[in-house]
């Protein structure tokens, strides 16, 4: 039962943080002032098409923590936001992450304990 009450709970404050990282996301406007692939305030990734739903991904984080190689197609991936991966170089981590497939890119909502 403790178990059935953690994952719920896990599962709610994931739901919780992808709809305020999408809110703020949606909140800095639409426009294309600002050019392909630059960074706003928060870190998050704007470019001019829109990043699509959040994904789950498993795989391992480069040694230098910006490249990301995900399991399921070892297709690889450049961070736009590797402090959030400090401190796990060179390690298996599940993340939720907002793909970018035109430039290659991920930005990493939330890092989960693998599976």
């Amino acid at each position: 039962m403790k178990v059935l009450l953690g994952v719920l709970l896990a599962v709610a404050l994931s739901m919780a943080a992808l709809v305020q990282s999408q809110d703020q996301s949606g909140s800095q406007g639409q426009s294309g002032s600002q050019p392909q692939g630059s960074q706003t305030q928060s870190g998050q990734m704007q470019s001019g098409s829109s990043n699509g739903p959040a994904q789950n991904m498993s795989g391992t984080v480069s040694h230098n923590g910006s490249n990301f190689t995900n399991d399921k197609n070892s297709h690889k991936y450049k961070v736009d936001n590797p402090e959030t991966l400090r401190g796990r170089e060179d390690q298996h981590v599940a993340l939720i992450v907002q793909v970018d497939p035109d430039n290659n890119v991920i930005h990493v909502v939330q890092i989960e304990p693998p599976q």
